[in-house]
Formats: C-alpha cells, structure tokens, sequence
C-alpha cells in the first residue's frame, strides 16, 4: 500500500512539474499570457516596424490580478481583462491617459482592436487577439527583456 501512495505521489508531483505554468522569466519558448511584456507586431493586418531608440514600443501586460496595463504609442492604457474557457477573453473599462501626439489614428485602432477582442491565440511567443474567426485584430510578441 505505501508503495502505490509513492507511486502516486510520484506521479503527481511529475504531471504537476510538467503543466505548471510557465512565466516571462522560464521557459523562452512559451511565455505566459499574464505577466510577459508583449510588444506590438502587427494591427490590423499591417506590420508594426521597430520603434526607434528614443520612443518608447506600444505594449501590453496582462497582470494575474485582471488589470490591463499598456503603452499605446503615446499615452498610457489601462482597463480589465477577463480570460475564460474556449480561449476566450475580454476587455473592460479601457482608458488612456489625455496626452497630444502625432500618431493618435494608430493608438486609437489599438484601443479599438482591444474594445473589439472577444478571443485570443496563444503560441509560445506569439498572442493574437481576435474577434470571432476573423483576422487577427492584433499580433504581439513576448519580449523577456522587459
């Protein structure tokens, strides 16, 4: 009898090991979804270049708590995020900070596309928000730097 609670425990310990989540700092390949700096890629379908050296990137980071936490290209972003089964998941009470600047079409089309989200893909590095089977809406890329 001991030797089938060993056993058992054993075996336990090895599934837990093996589905643990994984977080920005672990395994390279496979970010977590919540706490991993995500760097805007593309919008909408088109490529987001490289954000030069004296700007700061548009990001996201989905805290554990729910809070949503972000930097659209100028201003600050926060709000809630919900995940659910399926893959799913939702955006509430988005706001932004009031600041003037340049790009604001491309920082309101990120606030669209979050507002639009109703379910994500999550690949190793990559996360794409979507909104039914449709293209994705945005596509970000885990930076284990930040």
């Amino acid at each position: 009898m001991k030797n089938i609670f060993f056993i058992v425990a054993i075996l336990a310990i090895g599934f837990y090991a093996c589905h643990s989540s994984k977080t920005a700092g672990g395994d390279p390949g496979n970010a977590e979804i919540t706490e991993t700096y995500w760097r805007l890629t593309e919008l909408m379908g088109k490529p987001v270049g490289p954000t030069p050296p004296t700007k700061k990137e548009v990001h996201l980071r989905l805290r554990k708590n729910g809070n949503l936490e972000a930097f659209a290209g100028c201003n600050g972003v926060g709000g809630h995020f919900d995940l659910k089964p399926g893959a799913q998941i939702s955006f509430s009470n988005i706001m932004g900070t009031m600041i003037a600047c340049d790009d604001l079409e491309s920082e309101n089309k990120l606030l669209e596309a979050l507002r639009q989200t109703d379910n994500y893909i999550h690949h190793g590095k990559i996360l794409l928000l979507n909104k039914g089977k449709k293209a994705p809406l945005a596509r970000f890329e885990a930076d284990y730097s930040k």
